[in-house]
């Protein structure tokens, strides 16, 4: 009767262990679209140009920061895989006005 015993509350142990697991990795991951992903780097590019032209009093120096900023944000957005060219050429325009 004692190993009945022992059985029963290991598997009862062993039960209770898999349905917290089980539960526990049932969790919704959130998943990113492409376009979210793509707003998401766009608006970070942004951020980063605005809080670092901000800082700049001097035009000439504002303009060559821009430039170097917006030729590393073009160099980066090739390596992305979420981006085409004309999409490139399109942030970095936008990017340009700011």
């Amino acid at each position: 009767m004692d190993s009945e015993m022992v059985y029963s509350i290991f598997g009862i142990m062993s039960l209770v262990a898999i349905v917290y697991l089980v539960f526990r990795n049932n969790k919704k991951s959130s998943y990113k679209t492409k376009t979210q992903k793509k707003k998401e780097i766009i608006d970070t590019y942004k951020k980063e140009l605005l809080s670092t032209l901000n800082n700049l009093q001097n035009k000439e120096l504002r303009v060559k920061k821009k430039s170097i900023l917006l030729k590393k944000y073009s160099d980066e957005l090739s390596q992305n895989i979420f981006f085409d060219k004309d999409e490139i050429r399109e942030i970095i325009l936008e990017l340009a006005i700011i």
